[in-house]
């Protein structure tokens, strides 16, 4: 149930606003020059990230346990030029359970809107940092508590916005339910327990976390400029809807 209504809002404000946002934040912390980098997207989904960062140049592994998610990047894979798609490879796996040919091998690991279905956020972020390289940069795209809250109220649900101020689980909109919510300073502690540095951290959507069935329009340029700026700048960033975490191991 949640691969196709994550299918079905592809597209959509949220989606873009979701998608660039993290593609530009992750860009800006990219090293310049040097060759390609080999990059692991553990959770790879459909493919986005996977395939803008190949369009950089890199060399890019998807990781996905969803075999539906994983033929929907393959069909995105198919229809980039000839050099890009043969640095995309998308392979079935769980980030839980890495084999040894994945350890410590990346100078990327970018884990996008996963870890809140996983039991641990320290468990998930130890099997991150193991799969990068020392030095390596880590990527990770984590529910934000205070969003919980936020987004309820927005939509005018006041007895669940009521209810969500101290929350840490949720359903979400997906029909997923009991998934994970972390505050930005508990993700930079796990972090920082396995020897990773904090690079820096951002929001992810802010303005339009609610609007879940707008298409883009004439102004999404202005949307995710707005987005951007407040992805940035405190205290807003504290209060989106997701946390995007960018450290070193």
């Amino acid at each position: 149930m949640g691969v196709d209504a994550w299918l079905a809002g592809r597209g959509r404000v949220r989606d873009v606003v979701r998608q660039e946002l993290v593609r530009c934040q992750l860009a800006a912390h990219l090293p310049d020059g040097g060759g390609p980098l080999r990059v692991l997207d553990a959770g790879c989904g459909q493919g986005t990230q996977a395939v803008a960062l190949g369009r950089l140049g890199h060399e890019v592994v998807g990781l996905d346990v969803s075999n539906q998610l994983l033929d929907e990047a393959q069909r995105a894979a198919a229809q980039e030029p000839p050099e890009v798609r043969r640095r995309l490879q998308f392979v079935s796996g769980d980030l839980l359970a890495l084999g040894a040919e994945h350890a410590g091998v990346y100078d990327v690991v970018c884990c996008h809107g996963v870890v809140m279905y996983l039991p641990a956020l320290e468990e998930a972020v130890a099997a991150l940092c193991q799969a990068a390289r020392p030095g390596g940069l880590l990527s990770i795209l984590t529910r934000n508590r205070a969003g919980i809250a936020l987004r309820a109220g927005m939509t005018g649900d006041w007895s669940g916005a009521s209810g969500a101020f101290d929350a840490r689980w949720y359903d979400n909109r997906l029909g997923i339910e009991g998934a994970r919510a972390d505050d930005p300073a508990e993700v930079q502690a796990v972090l920082a327990g396995q020897g990773a540095t904090i690079d820096a951290w951002y929001g992810v959507r802010l303005f339009t976390d609610h609007w879940d069935g707008e298409r883009p329009g004439d102004d999404l340029d202005r949307i995710l400029a707005v987005e951007a700026e407040a992805g940035r700048r405190d205290p807003y960033r504290a209060v989106c809807a997701l946390t995007h975490t960018i450290a070193r191991r």
